[in-house]
């Protein structure tokens, strides 16, 4: 079984241009999500996916593997799919090139999960919602889930209830996604469906297309989807043991 992680990164996104290429800490958000995967034991190879050259040249710097693929994409699954599409894999995992604070060992239980269980061609993972703030923003996508832990929809607005009450029974989407390669394939044929429009969810073309996405539950990871948000994950990072381990300078990866 192998298992290949792909990061899309583009220097054009909406919200925070240039994002991949952020400084965390001295050292490019890029960076950051690409050594942390690498961490995960069950991911054999981990690939950059761009159509920047910036991009290419940060990975040759920190001696990564880059995929050039086509400007045209607008979203990351699809240039994931492209990447992926001549390299030999089972699994593929799409991790988001803003998740800088990636868990490695959350990447292996879901590669064990999605391994297990062979009806299963897609799995995303999610994380409570804790913070009344995170739920009301539109920058966090919310996700619902039947009685199986299967995804019901996708919205970037406070669902499944916007009472104040209820908001901690709500669980907000994380940026990686696996899936098994022939069915990544498969989404990538499909065309942009009007709820994944609506939404600017990728992931909602599978569901409207009638396919499920399992979850796995993870603990929370701070994502960067405005400048802003650097210094909160600086800030989480100070108490991370994998960031010490791979960033310090007493560090062979460093």
């Amino acid at each position: 079984m192998k298992v290949i992680a792909i990061i899309p990164a583009r220097m054009a996104s909406t919200r925070f241009p240039g994002k991949p290429l952020a400084k965390i800490n001295g050292r490019t958000m890029l960076e950051h999500v690409y050594r942390r995967v690498k961490c995960a034991t069950l991911v054999d190879e981990v690939y950059v996916a761009t159509c920047d050259n910036e991009i290419v040249d940060e990975v040759k710097k920190f001696n990564g593997k880059a995929i050039m693929t086509s400007s045209r994409h607008t979203r990351g699954t699809d240039r994931v799919a492209e990447a992926v599409a001549k390299i030999e894999a089972d699994i593929v995992i799409n991790v988001q090139g803003d998740e800088p604070m990636v868990d490695p060992n959350v990447l292996d239980k879901a590669i064990a999960f999605i391994t297990r269980h062979e009806d299963v061609q897609c799995v995303n993972l999610i994380s409570p919602i804790n913070d009344w703030d995170c739920f009301v923003s539109r920058d966090v996508v919310k996700t619902v889930l039947d009685k199986n832990n299967k995804v019901l929809y996708f919205s970037r607005q406070p669902i499944p209830t916007c009472k104040p009450e209820s908001f901690k029974n709500a669980f907000k989407q994380i940026g990686i996604y696996f899936f098994r390669k022939e069915f990544l394939l498969k989404f990538s044929q499909w065309s942009e469906t009007s709820l994944e429009q609506m939404e600017q969810v990728d992931m909602m073309r599978i569901i409207e297309n009638g396919f499920s996405i399992y979850t796995f539950k993870s603990n929370d990871m701070v994502s960067v989807d405005k400048p802003e948000e650097v210094a909160l994950v600086e800030q989480a990072l100070l108490n991370d043991p994998l960031y010490q381990k791979l960033f310090t300078t007493n560090s062979p990866s460093a």
